[in-house]
């Protein structure tokens, strides 16, 4: 067999060997293992919908506006974090009551019927997705976009710079449930949880911030709360290659918290 015969032999085995690995990781990333897999959604089902123009979906963009202005998802409406801040509270951002949740969502034409997509660049969509929740919006009809927006663009999928035209409509949240109490910890139930050995206290925060050596506008002082354990936030995302940015596998996840003692047999209060 000549060189040339080898090579396109090789050829042909390396291509093969690439498709079946990246059919394993699109395999893979979708079907990650989850408990509630319904609560993520990928770019590709997000593409689909805006497709066929279903008007049962509200997308929602939650970053600065200026960065929203410079490309977001077409359709996507925007929120940022002021939004959803309560604006009368003397500690730096709480969460904003309901009314003014029901305002900023009523004003965007969403409604309590939509199912909503959540992105953002950080980890604000999914503090959108927690201040909704506990306020009885219905969690199986809001998703956070796996990937994010960046992950929409590594799709080659479109953005555009101009926002949709809206319609206010009448909003109301269902309120506080029994269901959904756990969702909110106060300051004496962390202080509790620090004595109790079934309880983890989680500081989610960057390296810097945990170790104080960097203090974010709006905190009152560096540092962290004693005897609390620590994993970035980013820590659940894949870093690098043609799903950075998307939630890494449930067991890679499990694998993560349960290295620092954070298990399912305990109660968790995050910050």
């Amino acid at each position: 067999m000549d060189r040339v015969e080898i090579f396109k032999n090789l050829t042909r085995i390396f291509f093969c060997l690439s498709v079946l690995l990246l059919a394993s990781i699109s395999w893979g990333i979708p079907n990650g293992g989850y408990s509630r897999p319904e609560l993520l959604i990928q770019p590709e089902e997000l593409k689909d919908f805006i497709d066929r123009k279903d008007p049962h979906i509200r997308i929602i963009d939650i970053r600065e506006k200026v960065k929203y202005l410079s490309g977001h998802i077409p359709g996507a409406v925007n929120i940022w974090r002021p939004d959803i801040t309560d604006k009368d509270h003397p500690i730096p951002g709480m969460m904003a009551p309901q009314s003014q949740i029901e305002e900023v969502m009523g004003r965007l034409g969403i409604g309590l019927s939509h199912t909503l997509i959540l992105y953002s660049d950080g980890p604000d969509a999914a503090r959108l997705w927690w201040i909704l929740a506990y306020y009885g919006f219905p969690i199986g009809q809001m998703k956070l976009l796996d990937g994010q927006l960046e992950g929409w663009k590594a799709k080659g999928y479109p953005t555009e710079v101009i926002p949709p035209q809206v319609s206010p409509a009448p909003f109301k949240l269902p309120g506080k449930r029994k269901s959904n109490e756990p969702l909110l910890c106060t300051l004496p139930e962390v202080k509790e949880a620090l004595k109790d050995s079934k309880k983890v206290v989680l500081d989610v925060r960057a390296s810097k911030e945990y170790l104080g050596e960097e203090k974010l506008s709006g905190a009152v002082r560096a540092g962290r709360i004693p005897g609390v354990k620590w994993i970035e936030w980013k820590e659940v995302l894949i870093k690098e290659g043609p799903y950075k940015g998307y939630w890494k596998s449930a067991e890679e996840i499990r694998k993560l918290f349960s290295d620092i003692g954070v298990t399912p047999d305990k109660e968790i209060y995050i910050y």
